[in-house]
């Protein structure tokens, strides 16, 4: 093949697909860096699915640099994790560069272009990783091109030297030769393109071969993970602005930002979208960091958490079956709270609504066949997705104090079944009074409403929501309020929401 066809695009797109779910568990069992959390693989192929899925609503007659651009844009959209967001700029690095008529020289430059693109998305850049793999084959492609290979010889040569090199470029970062694995970043890329190679060699079915992948699970629990707790994604509508200012340079300013507050930070954008991630500490602040346009699709996640990998359906050392939790909320201050009980959180920026494939997206990403979904204040339970494989349960959780009983009682069960009944239980229970303005009278006087209205069975627990931060004199006084005359209740109080009554209580 001389020039690079739109079929070969399109084939390229679903042999990708199909090639990384059949290496995604493998590749996920040498995932140690940036973190030991077993879902590059994954991740790389829930990102390269959203570029084919995008592929496919593409004119029949549309140009192969038309159909590689909606590849890579899909891909942004839909990209997962440090390793999916580096990929997804790749392939947008690499469709951008290509001309309506791309030869062998004309695509080996659009490797260099896609390999500089991944590398500009990163805040630190790592060698011996997946950056350097894309260097390798950029300069290998160069290299056959130059000699005047035609355009097949010259992506199955490029593909094979990083083959070769493999091996040598993962024992450049220490991480990974301490752990004697190769980068699963670079393993995913390799995939792609490999798949790559094979469509415009023809190939029909493309069959890509992945026998030079490990077969056998890293041992993990030997790396030591660092950097931020909690991973941060979202996507942010490029408007120009920041703060009332004018902004150059969004995704420069956006990395800037993020570098400030986490690592494992990449940043990637095509038309008019910004694709943030970032690990970090303080989900919040990365939040507000990011409002330099239209924010939406912002998803929290605890890193040492439950996370999407391999199989769809993860077991529990207890023998019972693992239930995903997605939780929606309109409060950025409550997302590490959720997070950290093993949900994935979907926030709620002022300038979006939650959509429907926000939480399709979410409930992925718990990586379970069963999920519990709490729509909180960030999302309408008729938005409810419809995912293939997955049973979703949406509990009548639909304000933030719900949804952070039910998260209360999914956390003290389990998720799982019993968790699920557990929460569905509570909420059914649940007696709630507001408080419009706090203070020591408003407060013990809501509390005597709520345990001394008739009930089934007394009640036990008290959630108390605050809209601001904590008053510590206000809580102790509830606490020994409690304590002289309601001994059977124990409070748990949650916030700020930033939203809504000064506080909520609920008793269940």
């Amino acid at each position: 093949m001389d020039l690079l066809e739109a079929a070969a695009v399109r084939a390229w797109a679903a042999a990708a697909r199909t090639a990384l779910g059949a290496a995604a568990d493998r590749i996920d069992a040498v995932n140690v860096f940036p973190v030991a959390d077993s879902d590059t693989g994954t991740n790389v192929l829930l990102t390269v699915g959203g570029g084919a899925d995008a592929v496919a609503l593409v004119p029949a007659d549309a140009p192969a640099a038309e159909v590689a651009r909606a590849f890579g844009r899909g891909a942004l959209l839909a990209a997962r994790g440090n390793s999916g967001v580096i990929v997804s700029q790749y392939l947008t690095g690499l469709a951008r560069a290509l001309p309506a008529r791309a030869g062998a020289r004309e695509v080996a430059h659009a490797l260099a272009v896609a390999a500089r693109a991944a590398r500009e998305a990163t805040v630190e850049p790592q060698e011996g990783t997946v950056l350097t793999l894309a260097d390798v084959v950029a300069d290998a492609a160069s290299t056959a091109a130059d000699a005047g290979a035609d355009l097949s010889t010259m992506l199955r040569e490029a593909v094979a030297e990083a083959l070769r090199a493999l091996g040598r470029i993962s024992a450049v970062h220490p991480v990974l030769r301490a752990a004697r694995v190769l980068d699963a970043g670079a393993c995913a890329l390799l995939v792609v393109l490999d798949a790559l190679a094979r469509a415009v060699g023809d190939e029909r079915p493309v069959l890509v071969p992945l026998d030079w992948l490990p077969t056998a699970a890293a041992h993990l629990e030997s790396v030591e993970t660092t950097g931020g707790a909690y991973e941060v994604m979202l996507l942010v509508g490029d408007d120009g602005t920041a703060d009332g200012a004018v902004v150059v340079d969004t995704g420069a300013e956006l990395r800037r930002r993020m570098g400030a507050l986490g690592d494992s930070v990449a940043v990637v954008g095509g038309d008019g979208w910004w694709h943030v991630h970032v690990h970090t500490d303080e989900p919040t602040a990365a939040i507000a960091a990011a409002a330099l346009g239209r924010r939406e699709q912002v998803l929290v996640r605890l890193l040492a958490g439950a996370h999407a990998g391999g199989s769809a359906l993860h077991g529990r050392a207890d023998g019972r079956e693992r239930w995903g939790v997605v939780v929606c909320t309109a409060a950025p201050d409550l997302a590490a709270w959720y997070a950290a009980s093993g949900a994935v959180v979907v926030v709620r920026c002022p300038e979006a609504p939650v959509r429907s494939e926000h939480l399709e997206r979410a409930v992925t990403d718990t990586g379970a066949a069963r999920v519990v979904l709490l729509p909180g204040t960030g999302a309408e339970v008729s938005t409810v997705p419809s995912v293939p494989g997955v049973v979703i349960d949406a509990l009548a959780a639909g304000d933030e104090l719900r949804a952070v009983v039910g998260s209360l009682a999914l956390a003290g069960e389990g998720p799982t079944a019993q968790g699920r009944s557990a929460a569905q239980a509570a909420l059914a229970r649940l007696a709630v009074h507001a408080v419009e303005a706090a203070s020591v009278g408003a407060v013990t006087a809501a509390v005597d409403t709520l345990v001394r209205a008739p009930r089934a069975t007394p009640g036990e627990s008290l959630t108390v929501l605050g809209r601001d931060a904590p008053d510590g004199e206000l809580l102790d006084a509830l606490v020994a309020y409690l304590a002289a005359h309601h001994p059977g209740v124990e409070a748990t109080v949650v916030g700020p929401t930033g939203h809504g009554p000064a506080l909520v209580l609920g008793l269940d």
